[in-house]
């Protein structure tokens, strides 16, 4: 690209895409693991006590929520982590996620916070057509799952009365492996695409996103489990359950560090009422 010339948006999706595309595990070794890598714990991913209510992307969304009342969307909503912290003053949550566990337990915890809840099973934007409309968006660290980022922001847009607010890591979370899929594969993994990247394709897109970068909020407590280190890191790496002697002492001597900050981008939606 000449010095100077700001990417189109064919150029930065077309890069996020490519970029995407270098994380694929090479078949060879996706064939010998004994479990999927790209599976989720659910207890990961629920509504515990660490829950912050007060963390910076909160705050950032509930700014946008009528004073009293109001209507959250969660995209790729896990257990309701984003969701709820935004209970008060929402009092209705809508959840979107591919898997039957993760939205169980966004029915759940939308029980005990005492608010009204709607989920919808299915990759999004394919869900979005029969997804509704929300004063609020929230999606929280699913970007770097989007191949079809165009598409993906695009729905996002178009399902907020008032505004979407996207969170995500400044790189790849998936990175924080890849010194380990070099020691146990002699594979080299990718470093993007970034938060620039993502911040390229929505200047592309004409959505005037505003950016703050803030401390990472406290995880679910079920993420310092020391029983299932070995277990997640196996399956991450698709080892086999021979190697975990191996893998505990790497983990002794390189214990994977993930990024202390996230990246909030917010921007007006476009939806009118429903």
């Amino acid at each position: 690209m000449p010095a100077g010339r700001e990417p189109t948006i064919t150029e930065a999706a077309a890069r996020w895409a490519e970029q995407l595309e270098r994380w694929a595990i090479p078949e060879e070794i996706l064939k010998q693991a004994p479990e999927s890598p790209w599976r989720h714990d659910t207890a990961m991913f629920v509504v515990d006590d660490t829950l912050d209510h007060h963390a910076p992307a909160a705050e950032i969304a509930r700014a946008m929520l009528p004073a009293a009342g109001g209507s959250v969307l969660d995209v790729g909503c896990g257990g309701g982590r984003a969701a709820m912290s935004l209970v008060p003053p929402a009092e209705r949550v809508i959840g979107v996620d591919q898997s039957p566990a993760m939205l169980s337990e966004f029915t759940r915890s939308a029980a005990l916070a005492g608010v009204q809840s709607t989920t919808v099973e299915g990759r999004w934007p394919d869900v979005a057509v029969v997804t509704p409309v929300a004063d609020v968006v929230v999606c929280h660290h699913v970007a770097y799952n989007v191949t079809g980022i165009e598409p993906f922001l695009l729905a996002l847009t178009a399902h907020a009365r008032l505004a979407v607010v996207l969170v995500l890591p400044p790189r790849h979370p998936l990175s924080a492996w890849n010194h380990a899929w070099r020691h146990f594969w002699g594979l080299q993994r990718p470093t993007e695409p970034t938060a620039e990247d993502l911040a390229e394709v929505l200047a592309g897109l004409g959505l005037d996103a505003e950016r703050w970068d803030v401390p990472r909020p406290p995880l679910a407590r079920a993420t310092a489990d020391t029983a299932s280190r070995i277990p997640s890191a196996r399956r991450r790496l698709c080892l086999t359950e021979d190697r975990d002697d191996e893998l505990a002492a790497y983990l002794d001597a390189h214990e994977p560090q993930w990024s202390d900050t996230n990246v909030v981008f917010r921007w007006p939606g476009s939806a009118g009422d429903d």
